[in-house]
């Protein structure tokens, strides 16, 4: 199982570190594995990039729906509204005045700028629930 949870970590063949997230059409939340579950927890979406127009849609979605189980509300949202983001890292060297400096990775989440944002709102989301 946490061979998925660290499989992106690895730099792909045009030397980057960015990955592209979204989810497909046919995706059903019942589906879900619990390796992508646990990924998301650790390197899932940070609200605070999310434009005020889809953290909107975000709330009337946590209004109208009951959460699912093991499933946090943040990517139920995500897989319900097809969402995308762009997840990046790169390397950096931690240095403090009492221990040797190590490398380790930062990462970083971005909003997908392209993202028509008309898709997602909180008269579509209550449309999508009907």
């Amino acid at each position: 199982m946490d061979a998925w949870k660290y499989t992106l970590l690895f730099q792909n063949i045009e030397d980057r570190h960015s990955w592209f997230f979204c989810f497909d059409k046919t995706f059903k939340k019942q589906t879900i594995p619990y390796w992508f579950i646990d990924w998301w927890c650790f390197y899932g979406h940070i609200e605070e990039i999310l434009p005020p127009s889809i953290i909107e849609a975000f709330d009337t979605f946590t209004k109208h729906t009951e959460p699912l189980g093991l499933c946090p509300t943040m990517l139920s949202f995500f897989i319900h509204c097809k969402l995308s983001r762009i997840m990046y890292w790169d390397y950096e060297i931690e240095e403090t005045p009492q221990t040797i400096p190590s490398l380790r990775r930062q990462f970083w989440t971005k909003w997908w700028n392209k993202y028509d944002l008309s898709k997602c709102t909180s008269k579509t989301i209550l449309i999508s629930l009907e």
